[in-house]
């Protein structure tokens, strides 16, 4: 029986990605509106977070593989995204700007609002999309809050944590909104598929150490093999199995990229039973051996 794995995937806190825009965030901070622009490009490793993240994209350009799905941002992209998802930028655009909050679970808990509330707004779970293009109304609203925290946050008051929860709960409902009108979230025969895609990409992403076959996941469905490829290939253009060797490959690059192990020792941790058998797969799916990869991506 393989043992649990622990994702080599790191987790950006929020004061270091409020860091990469602010030379100085503090520490200990649970919010912040912050803009990002290209000087504060993240490199291209994957990551998730501690925090929730919100943003509008003001000016620019730049692409965002959030949980494998590519996106590309453009001026009135609204992104919305929970500490768990693996997010990647690449490319950005010389003129990228985007005004973004961030704040943590904790904060907005603390205030006596339960857990539960996060299941109500659907765009925090895993089967919704991650980026939203909006119109200019829209994108103006959101980007008009999102100003209006910023200005409390830099402001003086007694109240400031109360009154930056409350703009929070706000920003909240009214992405709600938004995603109920440009994503309706219908039980229909087209809907039904699509679904079961979604439902297929988040236990891929939470269970793809132990299962590795399509099978595995098409049983946790209630599918057959067959139904569950394609239907996944119909609706995401890659098969289920696609999927999986592109979840495997991308903890393998970055334990390859990210830490000193061995090709022996990374090839155990992803339980491959022999190192050579990992070079094999690796090669195959990524295009070149580990030892390469290895070794263009340091240098």
């Amino acid at each position: 029986m393989p043992r649990p794995l622990k994702p080599a995937i790191a987790e950006l806190s929020l004061p270091e990605a409020v860091k990469l825009a602010a030379p100085d965030p503090g520490h200990g901070i649970d919010y912040s509106v912050t803009s990002f622009s290209s000087v504060a490009e993240l490199d291209d490793i994957p990551r998730r977070a501690s925090y929730f993240g919100i943003a509008v994209c003001l000016k620019g350009s730049v692409k965002l593989i959030a949980d494998l799905e590519h996106y590309q941002l453009l001026p009135g992209s609204l992104i919305v995204m929970s500490p768990e998802v693996i997010r990647t930028w690449k490319g950005f655009s010389v003129d990228y700007m985007e005004e973004t909050l961030l704040f943590t679970e904790a904060f907005f808990l603390s205030g006596g609002t339960g857990f539960s509330a996060f299941k109500q707004f659907r765009f925090f779970q895993a089967k919704a999309p991650k980026v939203i293009q909006l119109r200019g109304p829209d994108c103006n609203l959101i980007a008009d809050l999102l100003q209006d925290i910023k200005n409390t946050i830099e402001g003086q008051t007694q109240r400031k944590h109360v009154i930056i929860r409350g703009y929070i709960h706000i920003l909240l409902n009214r992405i709600a909104d938004i995603y109920d009108e440009y994503c309706p979230d219908e039980e229909t025969e087209v809907a039904r598929p699509v679904k079961m895609v979604s439902r297929f990409k988040m236990l891929l992403m939470e269970r793809h150490f132990e299962l590795r076959s399509v099978n595995a996941y098409a049983d946790l469905l209630n599918v057959s093999a067959k139904h569950l490829s394609q239907t996944v290939k119909e609706y995401t253009g890659k098969t289920a199995g696609n999927w999986i060797h592109e979840v495997l490959v991308l903890e393998a690059k970055v334990r390859l990229k990210q830490t000193s192990l061995t090709i022996a020792q990374i090839a155990a941790e992803l339980n491959f039973s022999d190192p050579s058998l990992f070079g094999k797969y690796f090669k195959r799916y990524a295009g070149c051996t580990p030892a390469i990869y290895r070794k263009k991506a340091a240098g």
